[in-house]
């Protein structure tokens, strides 16, 4: 797995870095959250990396997408819907108390 950033930049009103990246894939190997996420948080160490999209591109061992970089979790909930944050394996502190 071969990652490249595509573009960074900085979104100030939500107080975040949006990474567009490209993923070059072996021929068969799908591409894994876990393994995006280490390769990311390896160039940004300051906060909590988010992959909001990751799509295959057709004919291609390819896949692109989008992460999202948060100082801290808790910004992160306050902002991204729930499915995103199930997506990456953090659960909503929102919905504990619900249920409880």
């Amino acid at each position: 797995m071969e990652l490249k950033v595509n573009s960074s930049s900085d979104d100030k009103y939500f107080d975040r870095v949006v990474i567009n990246f490209t993923v070059k894939l072996k021929s068969g190997e799908p591409a894994r959250i876990d393994e995006i996420k280490k390769e990311i948080e390896k160039e940004n160490q300051n906060g909590q990396v988010i992959i909001y999209t990751l799509k295959s591109v057709y004919g291609r061992n390819e896949t692109r997408g989008i992460a999202h970089v948060y100082k801290n979790e808790e910004t992160a909930k306050k902002i991204l819907p729930k499915y995103v944050l199930e997506k990456n394996g953090i659960k909503n502190g929102k919905e504990k108390a619900e249920k409880e």
